[in-house]
């Protein structure tokens, strides 16, 4: 189950039109090639997820923070490996030019704007409404869907049972980890403790999907009925018209 609220905008439009916004988003942060338009499109993707996906500040800054880990050496090492171009500076006992810093802040803005965009979709899609639409609308094999919406379902439990051996290993020392060798081993404890919750996961799953006869027949039918509202069809028509302006003016 998602986090975000059954009254919030976007958990009211069906998984389609959202699918196709963030093809359009997707497409617009790979063609851009300036941090100008990317930055815009962080901002713009920020109010998104706070008032229409329904997240707060704290855990859209935590999200991000993990990105961050890996889009800020992204950034360093693209900036020093890219030939020298435009205006010389130092920062410190590194040498930069202008050229390389702008490439390197675009890639690590696309990073972000692709990250949080497919974060939002996953934080507003119900499972079982992305498998109906896909299976009904798209026409996809419903296995294959199926394993999609499993990915969607999994990641929140993963990341509260990552939360909650987290919460038990700190009570358990009943203080912080002190020293990196501490912290490495509460790190890997916890990432043992989610391993095994997925592992525990899957055995329930594949012993549910047996027992119920999944993939035995070439279709299958659905309790929900998958339709597409008024303003869904409008989300995707201005999805599209937007993103094909702005790439032809671009």
């Amino acid at each position: 189950m998602t986090a975000a609220a059954k009254d919030d905008p976007l958990q009211l439009l069906d998984p389609l039109s959202k699918l196709v916004s963030l093809f359009c988003v997707a497409a617009l942060a790979m063609h851009w090639d300036r941090p100008l338009p990317l930055v815009l499109m962080l901002a713009v993707l920020l109010a998104v997820a706070r008032y229409g996906a329904g997240m707060t500040w704290r855990r859209l800054s935590k999200r991000m923070a993990y990105i961050a880990i890996f889009g800020l050496p992204l950034l360093l090492l693209t900036a020093l490996a890219a030939p020298p171009n435009g205006a010389a500076f130092e920062i410190g006992p590194l040498r930069l030019s202008e050229g390389p810093v702008a490439y390197a802040a675009a890639i690590t803005l696309r990073m972000f704007c692709l990250f949080l965009s497919s974060l939002i979709y996953i934080e507003s899609t119900d499972p079982q409404d992305f498998v109906v639409m896909m299976t009904t609308r798209l026409k996809l094999p419903y296995r294959f869907a199926f394993g999609v919406s499993m990915a969607l379902t999994f990641l929140p439990m993963l990341e509260a049972e990552g939360r909650s051996a987290a919460e038990a290993r700190k009570i358990r020392y009943g203080r912080q980890p002190r020293g990196f060798g501490e912290r490495v081993e509460n790190w890997r404890g916890n990432v043992t403790a989610v391993f095994a919750g997925a592992v525990r996961r899957i055995e329930q799953t594949a012993g549910s999907m047996e027992a119920k006869g999944f993939g035995a027949f070439r279709h299958r039918t659905f309790l929900r009925e998958a339709r597409i509202s008024a303003g869904g069809y409008a989300v995707m028509l201005l999805s599209v018209t937007g993103a094909s302006l702005l790439l032809w003016i671009s």
